[in-house]
Order: structure tokens, then C-alpha cells, then sequence
């Protein structure tokens, strides 16, 4: 086993299940016993995880929980109702050699901790056979909670619903509606993956579309993003091909938009006062890595009460959260509590928002920019891809979104601190040379669908015939709905 390959996992969706055939292959053969309606409920979920993360990776493991208290039969983010006897599927498994097991622990004195990790032996392969030809067995529950507030642990905690939790939900469901309709494709992603950065690859799970908002801090005000979806994890080189309904896509993103935030919330425009590259440091190395850093330097400087914890926490970002991304960086080669100073003072005017624990999150504020771009497009019926501070949609909304985007800048400064952000950069995301030449691309379908109406290529009508093939599979009518508060 490869040094740190047990953090190469996903945690466990306790709302994903696979088709009761396969689990009842699976209990027969592997004779569990005990009560068998509820085990095959738990199986079906550990085996929608596990059939779902192989195919993403085969050295991908998949994070569980055996402490009886993360399973709450009746909470809001348990749609199957699974309760503590998982626990005993995954030892009974683990004991029969059904599954890799490596148990997880806790070290209290250095705060590190791991959540045990499972991975399907050879055993299991082999009597499942070929699990890519799973995946249309693999579903979500219509019900799965897509607001989720989590404490200072970033652990799930319940709550009682207000008027805008609900309507947020609605939204949201209604907007989860719209990719689980919609034929959401990279056609040239190479089947084998790509490789990422520390030697591992990625691959697209086409079934991964469910979107939901997190709030951190126990708080409704503080985060609130949107995560989920394939098309977020998906190497920035590659977004480019991505296509919805098999047509061709533009990203369109924020420029600098969490420092324009906090220069905004200061009473300055930045674009317009300052105009100057912000994640530029004069006297230093100027590189995409070093740009990379230092965005993520922003969010964890206006969250940290300190300096020190500031460091502390970039440190741990870099060392195990986002490893992946910043796998070249080692403090040997850079000074990390140097670059962090550069650009405290190179901003100033809002050093007051460093280290103050600030209670107004940037994210919590880009948050609700993203939510007024997704629910107009929602409401037209207009599938939106949200990677944070950019959209995806098809090509011919480009104005659109532009429009929208520095709409929402305006009406949620107004909102929420009583300034227009005015002059917001929005270009495109990514131009390198592949992106560009994708963006310049003619589309020969595209123009005879705009100019002919009733004329199409033999490559259109086999575009429209496969669009067509898949909203048949998936049924015309919404597939989820609200979640019971």
C-alpha cells in the first residue's frame, strides 16, 4: 500500500442505494444472515458506495463511521433510516473477507483523526463480476436532504426549519431537477481518467448530479455554497468538453471575487480604486501555483482568530485536505509565513478583516451571489453548472449569465452590506490554449439548427435522437422533491 493512499476516500452517502437484485445476489452468496429485510437495506447502501467509488477509482476507499451514535435512524439526513447495525454489516463483511477493512482512530493529543476505511477484496470483484456495468442500478433517495448544517467539527447536526431553510430547499430541489433531466456529458474524457497531480487519476461519475448547500458553524449565515455534482472535481484543463443536452458549454467566472468582496464590504471599489491584479506580490515568484495559494490564503485569514492559527490551518490544508492540489509546496523551498505577510500588507485597506474571525463569511456572501444565478436560471428551465465562483451553461446563454452574474453582484452588496459592487470582472475560466481553441470552435449543427430551424445534419437528428433517448430514461416528471423537515 502507497503512504497516505488511506487518504485517497470518499465518505460514505448514507442516501444512495442499488438495485435489490444485485443486494440480494450479494446476501445470498455471502450468507450474512440476520434479519433480512434490514441487512439488505444496509447492503444496498454500502454497496451503491462502494460499486460507485470503484468506478470513479479502484484505489479509491470509501470512509465509514463505526460509532453508533452517526447513525440516527430518524434524522433528516438519513433517508433509508439505517441504524447502528450497519456496523455489524461492515465487521460480518469484514470478517468473511467480503471487504478491505482499516480501522480508523483518534489521536487527542494532536488532534488528528481517521475515519475507518473500506474497499471491496478481490472476493467481492469476483462475484459482482464487471461493477461498471452497475451503474445504472445506482440511485439516490428522491427525499435526500439537501441543506445540511454542520457544527464547528463540520459533524451534520439536526434543526428546525425556518421559512427561508424551506424555500432554499425548494429551490434547490427544483434546480436538482433540472441535471437529473439533463444529459450531462464529456464525450472526449478519456474512460481510463486523467492523472491528478500526486499520481492518482480521476474519473467521471456521469451519475454523480446531486447538488446541496452546506452552512458551517452552526450557522446559516456562515458558508451556504453549493457542492456536488461531477463537473466540480473535474481537472479545470478538461471543463471545457463538458457538454449539456450534447451541446457545447461556456464557463464564465468571477474575477478575484472574494477580494472585490471584502474590498466592497470596506466601502471600496476595487476594480475601479485599486485595478490591480490582487494576487500579485511584487518581488516574488508569480506562478498559477502561488495564485492557487493565495486564494486559499484569503478564506483562511478572515476565519482565523490569529496569525498562528491562520498558519496552523494552511499548513493542515496543504499537508491533508487539499493535498492533491498543493502537493509541490514544501516549506524547504517557501517561506509560507512570508507569503502570508506579503499579502496581508499588500492589502491594507482590509487588514481589519484578517485574523478577526470575522462573522460575515465572503463565502457565506459568494454563496448567495451563486444562489440568485442558479435561480434564474431554474426558473427558465435553463440547466447551470456552479463551480463556486463559475458557471457552466450552454454556450448560447453566455450573455445571459454575464448579465445575471453582475446583477447579483449588485443586488446581494445591496442586500448585505449596502454597496453596489460595481465593475466586476467576468470572463472566461481557464483560457488555455485547449480552451481557447474549444471556445473559438465552430459549431457546423449548431449554425444550420439556428439558421434553418427545420434543416438539420444526420449528426444533429443523432444528437437530438440521443437527448431525447436519455429524458425517456430518466422520465419526463421531477425526480426529487423536498425532504421532510
Amino acid at each position: 500500500m502507497a503512504p497516505n493512499s488511506l487518504d485517497h476516500s470518499y465518505l460514505l452517502d448514507i442516501n444512495l442505494t442499488v438495485h435489490a437484485e444485485l443486494a440480494d445476489k450479494f446476501y445470498d452468496a455471502s450468507e450474512l444472515g440476520g434479519y433480512k429485510n434490514k441487512r439488505l437495506t444496509q447492503l444496498r447502501v454500502l454497496l451503491a458506495n462502494l460499486i460507485s467509488n470503484h468506478q470513479t477509482d479502484p484505489d479509491l476507499y470509501t470512509s465509514v463511521s463505526l460509532a453508533n451514535s452517526d447513525y440516527k435512524p430518524h434524522s433528516r439526513y438519513n433517508s433509508h433510516n439505517i441504524g447502528k447495525g450497519f456496523i455489524n454489516l461492515i465487521r460480518d463483511l469484514a470478517a468473511g473477507d467480503w471487504l478491505e477493512l482499516h480501522k480508523g482512530f483518534i489521536d487527542r493529543a494532536s488532534g488528528i483523526s481517521r475515519l475507518t476505511r473500506v474497499k471491496p477484496t478481490y472476493k467481492t470483484l469476483q462475484l459482482l463480476d464487471d461493477l461498471n456495468s452497475y451503474s445504472h442500478l445506482i440511485a439516490r433517495a428522491p427525499n435526500t436532504e439537501c441543506i445540511i448544517k454542520r457544527d464547528e467539527d463540520k459533524k451534520d447536526i439536526e434543526y428546525k426549519d425556518t421559512q427561508e431553510n424551506a424555500q432554499n430547499r425548494a429551490h434547490l430541489t427544483a434546480y436538482n431537477n433540472l441535471p437529473h433531466k439533463t444529459l450531462i456529458d464529456h464525450p472526449d474524457f478519456p474512460n481510463e481518467g486523467v492523472p491528478l497531480k500526486d499520481g492518482r487519476s480521476f474519473k467521471i461519475n456521469r451519475s454523480d448530479k446531486f447538488v446541496r448547500r452546506i452552512y458551517n458553524k452552526s450557522s446559516f449565515e456562515w458558508n451556504g455554497r453549493y457542492y456536488g455534482g461531477w463537473w466540480q472535481r473535474t481537472p479545470k484543463a478538461y471543463r471545457s468538453g463538458i457538454q449539456l443536452d450534447r451541446a457545447q458549454t461556456c464557463e464564465i467566472d468571477f474575477s478575484a471575487i472574494h477580494m472585490v468582496l471584502l474590498y466592497a464590504i470596506a466601502g471600496i471599489d476595487y476594480w475601479n480604486e485599486v485595478g490591480t491584479d490582487p494576487y500579485l506580490l511584487n518581488d516574488f515568484e508569480q506562478s498559477d501555483e502561488i495564485r492557487s495559494l493565495l486564494k486559499v490564503i484569503v478564506l483562511v485569514a478572515v476565519n482565523a482568530e490569529s496569525r498562528k492559527q491562520a498558519l496552523e490551518a494552511l499548513r493542515y490544508k496543504i499537508r491533508t485536505t487539499d493535498r492533491e492540489e498543493f502537493g509541490w509546496f514544501t516549506e524547504g523551498d517557501y517561506d509560507l509565513e512570508d507569503i502570508l505577510n506579503r499579502f496581508v500588507k499588500k492589502h491594507e485597506p482590509i487588514q481589519s478583516s484578517f485574523f478577526s474571525s470575522n462573522t460575515f463569511s465572503v463565502m457565506y456572501i459568494d454563496a448567495q451571489i451563486a444562489e440568485y444565478i442558479i435561480n434564474h436560471f431554474t426558473d427558465q428551465g435553463t440547466p447551470v453548472l456552479a463551480i463556486h465562483d463559475s458557471f457552466l451553461i450552454n454556450r448560447v446563454h453566455e450573455g445571459d449569465l454575464r448579465s445575471i452574474m453582475q446583477t447579483a453582484c449588485n443586488t446581494i452588496g445591496i442586500k448585505l452590506f449596502n454597496q453596489i459592487v460595481t465593475e466586476t470582472k467576468i470572463g472566461f475560466e481557464g483560457l488555455d490554449l485547449t480552451g481557447f481553441t474549444h471556445l473559438l470552435r465552430t459549431d457546423r449543427d449548431f449554425l444550420i439548427d439556428t439558421a434553418f430551424k427545420d434543416k438539420y445534419s444526420e449528426s444533429e437528428i443523432e444528437r437530438r435522437k440521443e437527448v431525447q433517448s436519455y429524458r425517456e430514461l430518466v422520465v419526463g416528471q421531477d425526480y426529487y422533491y423536498p425532504a421532510q423537515s
